[in-house]
């Protein structure tokens, strides 16, 4: 049985806490929380309750530890369970930059434990079977990709509520870092990185904060082809719409359906060469697949966790993994500064100094909001 601390009690780590009470981690028991507010909530009652993260770490009793605390102190909280002999898994973003997402990587090898990164949409149905199509080689070689994610809509409050949302102080990006980050993700896995790319991103235009929420980007693949994300915590509804043009398929996934449009010749580009028709097109198979369902989610990621701690698995979601979805929001940020394109990979240290000159003249919210409703299955896309 592994032991599980979770650290942080806000809406992230009280649905870790509620998976581990409610017995949905096989293999795994909650043996107590590290939260600096106080906890007056009568379920926790049988829970020893750490107000300082070197205590529960030097008493606890765990063999593992669950990170959910704000953004800018994953690397920090990652690295010092990790030197105190941990299992440690991580909340996204691992960290706010590349360079420190690396120290953790070194502090997990040096350790010999077990990192791992919350990349819970990787266990979404529809983009597990996007990733197979475009692995397999059924889509062909990709000549395109689309994705515009602006389904992320939040308003003021959800920013103001806190004393460290919206700002480069606490979160070190906004749309890119806190919500997109998954989406990211799922392209880093399923498409590769891009060569290069170049990124327009509008700060604080629909919200009262200091970080991106729009961006519009454009990118290079490796095969040369244009690729284009965009995203939006403004719009609403806004639209979830994920477009791959491919030499054997052309793929259009949205509202989880997925339609898949083969080429009875095999190849698009053998038709467009060899066809002796001015106006003609290719004859298509199309299939539409639904999906039903999210997937497990947070509680899918802490299994294979748990399992892989228990030599039951391998760590499908490995600290390094994280790395790719924080290299590409950070390439995007830095393209913007700097009005240009960015090629990949970055420069870690480089752009490690240009947030911190960004951090340097950032402040926290001295008067948060505290009359927010928080619903976080809301959260979830």
């Amino acid at each position: 049985m592994v032991k599980i601390g979770v650290v942080g009690l806000g809406p992230i780590g009280a649905l870790h806490v509620d998976n581990l009470m409610a017995g949905k981690i096989s293999g795994a028991e909650l043996k107590c929380i590290c939260e600096q507010r106080p906890v007056d909530d009568p379920k926790y009652g049988g829970i020893k309750i750490y107000k300082d993260i070197d205590d529960m770490l030097s008493d606890g009793g765990m063999d593992a530890v669950i990170i959910s605390t704000p953004s800018f102190t994953h690397y920090p909280l990652a690295v010092k369970s990790l030197k105190a002999g941990f299992h440690t898994l991580v909340e996204k973003p691992m960290a706010l930059c590349t360079a420190d997402g690396i120290e953790i990587e070194e502090a997990a090898k040096k350790a010999g434990k077990k990192c791992a990164i919350m990349l819970n949409q990787r266990t979404t149905p529809l983009y597990a079977r996007i990733k197979e199509l475009v692995k397999s080689g059924e889509v062909g070689e990709i000549n395109r990709i689309s994705w515009t994610m602006s389904n992320w809509y939040r308003p003021n409050i959800y920013f103001t509520s806190s004393p460290w949302r919206g700002t480069w102080k606490g979160e070190a990006g906004g749309a890119l870092i806190n919500q997109s980050i998954h989406n990211i993700d799922i392209w880093a896995w399923a498409f590769g990185m891009p060569k290069s790319l170049r990124a327009w991103c509008k700060y604080g235009k629909y919200h009262d904060i200091e970080v991106e929420d729009e961006v519009v980007c454009r990118m290079e693949l490796e095969n040369g082809s244009n690729a284009t994300f965009i995203t939006s915590t403004g719009e609403y509804p806004g639209a979830n719409n994920l477009t791959i043009a491919g030499d054997k398929a052309f793929l259009v996934a949205e509202n989880d359906k997925l339609k898949i449009v083969r080429y009875k010749d095999g190849s698009l580009r053998s038709y467009t060469n060899g066809t002796k028709y001015m106006f003609g097109s290719p004859d298509t198979i199309e299939t539409v697949e639904e999906f039903d369902g999210k997937g497990p989610q947070h509680v899918g990621v802490v299994q294979n966790f748990v399992d892989a701690i228990e030599a039951r698995a391998e760590l499908d979601y490995d600290i390094s993994q994280g790395r790719l979805s924080l290299e590409l929001a950070n390439a995007m940020l830095m393209s913007s500064w700097l009005n240009e394109d960015i090629s990949l990979p970055i420069d870690d240290e480089e752009y490690k100094l240009m947030l911190e000159d960004k951090i340097k003249n950032s402040k926290l919210r001295e008067h948060p909001r505290t009359d927010a409703v928080v619903d976080f299955k809301k959260s979830f896309k």
